[in-house]
C-alpha cells in the first residue's frame, strides 16, 4: 500500500482524487505586509483555476485588510491562536490548503484542521504535516515567483501579473481626510516619505536623511510628507528635526495597510526602504524610489511600477542581518541629493508633470 506521508506521494505521479464532502480552498497567508502584497497573484491564480470554489484566506489582521480590499478571495478569517484557527478551519469543510509561509507552526493549523489535502513547501522540518511538499526553489529570482513550484504541482497556472490593490472609496476618504487635516492638496506634487521598515534598523536609511530629502524636494517644488507605521514615531520626530521643519506632516500612524495604501495612490511618488509602503505603493501604481542595502531587490523590489531603485553593495550586501557588523556603509553611502535626483527623474523633473 502507497504510504500517503512518504515524500515521493506527495512530489510525484498522478493527483489523487479526493473523495470528501469538503469544498473550498483554504490559504494560510504570510505575515508580513509586503509579502502578503507578493502573495496576491497566488490568490488569483488560484481564483482562475476553480472560479466555482471558496477561495479564504486565513491571515494576521495587516494582512487580512489586504486581501479583503484586493477582493478575489470569497472570505478572509483574521487569524487568532493556533487551535481557535485550527477549529474554524476544520468547520469550514474545506478540500484544500495552501500554506504560503515556510514556518512549521504555519503548517499546523490545516494539520490541526484534518483538511485532506495540505499543499506547501518542504521547509522546517513540517514535511509529515504536508499531502504535497514539493522542495522549496531556489531564492535567486524575485520573490513573487516564489509560489509558482507550488502552485505548478497542482497543476496550476501561475500569474504572472503585478501585484495590483484596488481602494475601496471608505479608504480612499480616510486618506482625503488625513491629507485635508494636514493641508496638503492633491496637486500631483506630493511625495511621500516612509523611513520605516518592520524587518529592523538595518534596512532603514537614516531618518535624518529623509528629512534632508524633504527639504530638499521642498526646494524643488514638491509638498511632501511623512508617512509611518505602528511604532515608528521617533523615526518621523528625527526626520522632522532633520528637516528643520516641525511641521512638516506625519500621516498613516492611525491608518491600517490600505489606508496607508489609499494616501500612496494620491502622491505622485513615494520613496522607501525595502519595506511594506513600498509595496503598498507599488501595488496601486504610484511610482517609487526604493533604497536598498541589506536585502536585494532582485528578490523584494517593486514590481510593476515605474521606479529607481538605488543601493550601494558592499562586500557583504546582501547580508539579510538585523543587526550590522560594520559601519552601515550599504545604506550609509546612499546620498540625499542622489535620491532627490532619482524622484525628479521617476516623476519626469517637473512636480505635478
Amino acid at each position: 500500500m502507497e504510504n500517503p506521508a512518504s515524500p515521493e506521494s506527495r512530489v510525484q505521479g498522478p493527483e489523487r482524487p479526493v473523495v470528501s464532502d469538503h469544498v473550498g480552498r483554504l490559504v494560510v497567508a504570510p505575515n508580513w505586509i509586503g509579502d502578503a502584497v507578493l502573495s496576491l497573484p497566488v490568490l488569483r491564480a488560484l481564483s482562475h483555476a476553480a472560479p466555482e470554489e471558496r477561495l479564504v484566506v486565513l491571515a494576521r489582521p495587516g494582512p487580512a485588510a489586504i486581501y479583503r480590499a484586493e477582493g478575489t478571495a470569497s472570505a478572509v478569517t483574521t487569524a487568532s491562536a493556533l487551535l481557535r484557527d485550527s477549529l474554524a478551519a476544520r468547520q469550514g469543510g474545506f478540500s484544500e490548503a495552501w500554506v504560503l509561509p515556510n514556518s512549521y507552526r504555519s503548517a499546523l493549523v490545516p494539520f490541526l484542521a484534518g483538511i485532506p489535502e495540505r499543499i506547501g513547501y518542504a521547509t522546517d522540518g513540517r514535511s509529515h504535516l504536508l499531502t504535497r511538499a514539493p522542495a522549496a526553489p531556489p531564492r535567486t529570482g524575485h520573490q513573487l515567483r516564489d509560489y509558482d513550484r507550488l502552485l505548478e504541482s497542482r497543476g496550476i497556472q501561475p500569474d504572472e501579473a503585478p501585484p495590483r490593490l484596488p481602494i475601496p472609496p471608505e479608504a480612499a476618504a480616510r486618506a482625503d481626510a488625513e491629507l485635508s487635516r494636514a493641508g496638503l492638496l492633491r496637486n500631483g506634487s506630493l511625495a511621500l516619505l516612509a523611513p520605516g521598515a518592520a524587518f529592523g534598523w538595518t534596512k532603514r536609511w537614516s531618518p535624518a536623511r529623509f528629512g534632508g530629502l524633504a527639504a530638499a524636494l521642498l526646494r524643488r517644488g514638491f509638498s511632501c510628507a511623512l508617512v509611518i507605521g505602528p511604532g515608528e514615531d521617533r523615526l518621523a520626530e528625527e526626520a522632522r528635526a532633520a528637516a528643520g521643519d516641525p511641521a512638516l506632516p506625519v500621516l498613516g500612524g492611525n491608518l491600517d495597510p490600505v489606508g496607508l495604501a489609499a494616501l500612496a495612490a494620491r502622491a505622485r511618488v513615494v520613496v522607501a526602504n525595502d519595506s511594506g509602503p513600498m509595496h503598498l505603493a507599488a501595488a496601486v501604481g504610484t511610482p517609487v524610489v526604493a533604497l536598498f542595502g541589506p536585502t536585494d531587490p532582485g528578490r523584494t523590489g517593486p514590481a510593476g511600477v515605474r521606479c529607481e531603485i538605488l543601493d550601494r553593495y558592499v562586500f557583504c550586501s546582501p547580508c539579510y542581518l538585523k543587526e550590522c557588523p560594520y559601519g552601515h556603509e550599504c545604506m550609509r553611502e546612499i546620498e540625499v541629493e542622489a535620491v532627490a535626483a532619482a524622484v525628479e527623474r521617476v516623476c519626469g523633473a517637473t512636480p505635478g508633470s
